[in-house]
């Protein structure tokens, strides 16, 4: 135990931010490091009180106003904790004066920091940290006790699913980590020194209580993509705010949550952890990164409360053959010669007072290989950028085509593995690369390219459109129709900041969802247009998507991490009650190899004028194209489209352009759009009910869309 300072902190070298919050007056607060950049301003009206010892301390109401929290810069790079490359120690010392269990019968109060809950972010994206209490029990009141806690949210741009230890940080039991079966608590409305402390090296979380530690998190979880602290997150739109969150109050968002009621002083960002996590001699565990087969590989141990030197030996089992442990440094290093995967190693750390600690890592190593399987689209007619990529391979590397050829047009860079050039024709080029790196591995793979019709590089708007969504533009949570009808304009599913992200072979930005069903669009109910009525003799509905791979970023049905991703809804007013006329999605349902085609479901008003399950592996019959060019095996961007004519009642879909499946009056039934209903349009998410910034969402269900969306366009003739 160690026992926190009880005086007003002092500046160091290694002190990011340092809050002393003594002016006792007026509606600001400065860095005591002198970076007025970071100074912090009163929402409304500053509060103060007095801390004994310590002078001066800023004072916070529990109000649905936010009107006394203390707002500093967004997007500040110590505030976001990029200056903390290796470490960090966020701390403060509070006096929680509230009751407790008024955060829908737990207690969550935010002491600091970047990341809001989602719960007042108007636009821009999320991403950051918050240092917070919370009762990790509901009910959760002051008499069950509050914990020092916190979150981290990495940047979700391109990633699926995006890093955020937000559940397992703060309530998740499945992390644990308490150091004690009954560990110290804040039960009382005293003066308590809390503090966040983080490792990158081990990936550990460790929370203090009045210099206690009580708490030690590694993250990830075993095979738990998620929860890896990764401070990749920019331009996030939510600021560094003190005693609280900002909340939105149009439309008003649990106006009161997370509010902090008490007293908060001497709030000190480090970039160093100030407080000992372990009392005898530890050593630091952690994930080894893998070496490469026959190249230089180096790799240094640590120990947690060490006292002079320390004498590291194998306790069981030997190296990879060319690697040597140095007993003096605790460093592997070496060229390994022989590739395997998880090696075990049990290292012993042997202090001179005696103390000793051992701990079975495992080591991998690996040959070169190339990793890209496939690439973006290229276009017809438009310049092409895509690099082929490797993992465990020696610059520099040296490229050829073995087998087969590129579109006319391309061409292979020899040096940087990169594919460049204008192709002039749509086609489907599949061929053999060869790499060979520095320490002469060599290695091939097959890969695929696909060059589409130079039309469908932008869906945009015309005469015959009567609905366009781009996703472009400043505000994220407002999404017009491009053809001006405002009635149209798309909102959250729930206030969650922007998600629209960039992809390689795209311009613009496009939303992303990991497939939970809170974060996708949502428009009016009972609009003729978002329900075809407006397309009396032919329609194309058609978008584009990219899917984010086959297992979701929640659930529990292939392990305990990940939700298989067999369907997803794109768009369309058809929602989980059933209700809505019409959706498009992407389906594995039946699939004859595990890939994702394109379908349609459309409903009347009756049983009999339902029309289901459009879709080339449900109605094998509508096919046109060998089953292999009807599916989606990648992850990259493509092209799809529903199309329909009412004269002679029939249904098409394509996919990059090319038709695949075709079916006229599907079981008999000539489409009807007779259906009335109260569902909203939705993008990405099946809704279970009515669902703007916060409704009905279906959280956790399934049938959302997991991967990116693209334009959306609704024509009133059929295009392709």
């Amino acid at each position: 135990m160690s026992t926190p300072p009880y005086s007003p902190f002092e500046p160091d070298d290694h002190t990011v931010a340092l809050f002393h919050f003594d002016e006792g007056e007026g509606n600001q607060t400065t860095d005591a490091c002198g970076d007025a950049l970071l100074t912090l301003r009163a929402h409304r009206q500053a509060q103060w009180a007095s801390h004994p010892g310590f002078g001066a301390c800023a004072r916070f109401d529990r109000r649905t106003d936010d009107a006394n929290l203390l707002v500093g810069p967004a997007n500040n790079d110590k505030l976001h904790l990029r200056p903390c490359t290796a470490e960090w120690t966020v701390e403060a010392w509070v006096r929680y004066t509230g009751t407790g269990g008024l955060e829908e019968g737990h207690t969550y109060v935010n002491i600091c920091g970047t990341e809001d809950e989602g719960l007042g972010l108007p636009i821009g994206m999320r991403g950051g940290w918050n240092f917070s209490l919370h009762s990790f029990t509901r009910p959760g009141t002051l008499h069950d006790g509050l914990y020092p806690a916190a979150r981290f949210m990495g940047s979700p741009r391109g990633r699926d699913p995006n890093h955020d230890t937000s559940a397992l940080l703060l309530q998740n039991a499945k992390a644990g980590g308490w150091t004690s079966a009954d560990p110290p608590r804040i039960k009382d409305n005293n003066w308590h020194h809390v503090a966040w402390q983080f490792r990158y090296l081990d990936q550990t979380h460790f929370f203090f209580l009045d210099g206690q530690l009580i708490r030690r998190v590694q993250l990830p979880l075993p095979n738990d993509l998620q929860g890896r602290v990764v401070n990749d997150a920019e331009n996030v739109g939510v600021p560094f705010v003190v005693g609280g969150f900002i909340h939105s109050q149009d439309p008003p968002k649990h106006p009161a949550y997370g509010n902090f009621e008490g007293e908060i002083d001497e709030i000190r960002i480090s970039s160093i952890m100030r407080y000992p996590v372990a009392d005898r001699l530890s050593i630091v565990r952690r994930e080894l990164p893998p070496a490469t087969c026959n190249a230089p590989y180096s790799v240094q141990f640590s120990a947690d409360a060490a006292s002079g030197l320390v004498h590291w030996a194998l306790a069981e089992g030997r190296l990879p053959a060319g690697l040597v442990l140095d007993s003096k440094t605790g460093a592997i290093s070496g060229k390994p010669t022989v590739a395997l995967e998880n090696q075990p190693l049990n290292l012993l750390a042997a202090g001179t007072t005696g103390s000793t600690d051992r701990h079975q890592f495992h080591l991998s190593v690996r040959r070169g290989q190339i990793t890209t399987d496939s690439l973006p689209p290229a276009f017809a007619g438009t310049p092409y950028l895509a690099k082929v990529r490797t993992s465990h391979m020696i610059p520099p590397i040296k490229w050829t085509v073995a087998k087969g050829a590129l579109s006319a047009g391309l061409h292979l860079d020899r040096d940087t593995g990169e594919l460049a050039g204008t192709p002039s024709n749509p086609c489907i080029c599949r061929f053999l690369v060869n790499a060979v790196d520095a320490i002469d591995q060599s290695q091939q793979a097959e890969i695929s390219l696909k060059v589409l019709p130079a039309e469908l590089l932008v869906i945009g708007p015309d005469e015959h459109t009567v609905v366009l969504y781009d996703w472009q533009g400043a505000n994220g949570r407002l999404i017009p129709d491009v053809m001006g009808d405002e009635d149209l304009t798309l909102t959250w599913t729930n206030i969650g900041g922007d998600r629209r992200v960039s992809w390689p072979g795209r311009s613009g930005r496009f939303p992303q969802d990991t497939g939970h069903g809170e974060h996708g669009f949502v428009g009016p109910q009972h609009n003729a247009k978002l329900d075809l009525r407006t397309c009396k003799d032919a329609w194309t509905v058609e978008a584009w998507i990219r899917r984010g791979g086959p297992l979701q970023a929640y659930g529990v049905r292939a392990d305990e991490h990940h939700q298989p991703f067999t369907f997803g809804h794109i768009c369309g007013t058809y929602d989980k009650t059933e209700r809505g006329v019409w959706e498009l999605y992407l389906s594995a349902h039946n699939s004859p190899d595990g890939s994702m085609a394109p379908g349609a479901h459309f409903l009347g008003a009756e049983p009999d004028q339902e029309l289901m399950n459009l879709h080339p592996w449900t109605r094998p019959d509508g096919l046109v194209v060998d089953s292999a060019k009807a599916g989606i095996y990648d992850t990259e961007w493509h092209h799809i489209a529903w199309q329909y004519e009412s004269v002679e009642d029939y249904h098409q879909l394509f996919l990059d352009g090319l038709l695949i499946w075709q079916m006229r009056s599907p079981d008999g039934r000539r489409l009807v759009n007779n259906r009335r209903h109260d569902a909203q349009f939705s993008v990405s998410t099946r809704l279970k009910g009515f669902a703007r910034y916060g409704g009905a969402f279906d959280f956790l269900g399934e049938g959302h869309f997991f991967g990116q969306i693209g334009e959306i366009r609704i024509s009133s003739i059929k295009r392709y």
